[in-house]
């Protein structure tokens, strides 16, 4: 593991404090915690790179984007 530096406002870091008093666990905890949150919801939402290479000659393939991914890559997480 390594120790790095963040800035914080006086307020984000007061509530980040008082959060880990009330569960029993240190701000570091909190913070490790919420980072792994936010870059798992940016990995969902991050667009696949082949996207947009082709043309399928069909012009409800993009109203469909989703139900045709899900059909395809099958039932995976987050879909």
């Amino acid at each position: 593991m390594a120790r790095t530096t963040i800035l914080l406002e006086d307020d984000l870091l007061l509530a980040v404090k008082q959060l880990a008093s009330l569960k029993g666990t240190t701000a570091t905890e909190i913070i490790r915690k919420a980072l792994k949150a936010y870059l798992k919801r940016q990995r969902r939402a991050k667009v696949p790179s082949f996207t947009a290479i082709g043309s399928s000659g069909q012009s409800s393939v993009s109203e469909r984007a989703e139900e045709i991914l899900q059909a395809e890559a099958g039932k995976q997480e987050g879909w």
